[in-house]
């Protein structure tokens, strides 16, 4: 096990860009199932989503949705997000926060649709919007490309990032913070 407490700012942040990649590859790791957290319309809103991938290099969090989502309307008019990670047995939470882009019919989106399984373009077949009670018709195998319209990318520009690591001897948690070159971190009290 991994002893946190002799760690580096440099290497904590290495160790939580990690975790997050093997989340976004890994359907079993505990980061592959983040909750995102914004706030429009009525207030304060949270919803889990599959993490699809995490670059390093771009700051950058992806994950998937449908177009017709009350969350896209609900970015366009605040695009701050908070994505919250939690790794029980690695006693490691993760707050991060970020700028939302979406990403419809673009190179974007289409470069993510073509990597999608069929069963992941199931998803975005739905005649309605979510949140609507369907009919529950079946879907031929040809006609899941026509999904693609209700297909879209949320991609989330990391600036700030809030590790927790808990253990008996005393939590220890650190915060950084992008300052347009590289991360600042400091420690802080849990």
């Amino acid at each position: 096990m991994l002893d946190h407490s002799q760690l580096t700012f440099d290497e904590i942040l290495q160790n939580i860009w990690a975790s997050l990649r093997e989340g976004a590859d890994r359907g079993t790791h505990p980061f592959h199932t983040p909750v995102l957290a914004s706030a429009f319309g009525q207030g304060p809103d949270a919803r889990t989503v599959v993490l699809q991938q995490a670059d390093e290099q771009r700051r950058e969090l992806i994950c998937h949705t449908d177009i017709r989502s009350p969350k896209v309307s609900g970015f366009r008019q605040n695009p701050r997000a908070a994505w919250l990670f939690y790794d029980r047995q690695a006693k490691v939470q993760l707050r991060l926060l970020g700028t939302v882009s979406i990403h419809h019919d673009d190179e974007v989106a289409a470069a993510r649709w073509a990597k999608s399984s069929p069963s992941s373009r199931r998803c975005y077949h739905a005649a309605h919007a979510p949140g609507l009670v369907l009919a529950g018709d079946e879907i031929r195998a040809a006609e899941l490309d026509q999904g693609f319209d209700n297909f879209a990318v949320i991609s989330s520009a990391v600036f700030a990032i809030d590790w927790l690591f808990l253990q008996a001897t005393g939590h220890l948690r650190a915060r950084f913070e992008w300052d347009g070159g590289h991360w600042q971190g400091v420690w802080i009290a849990p």
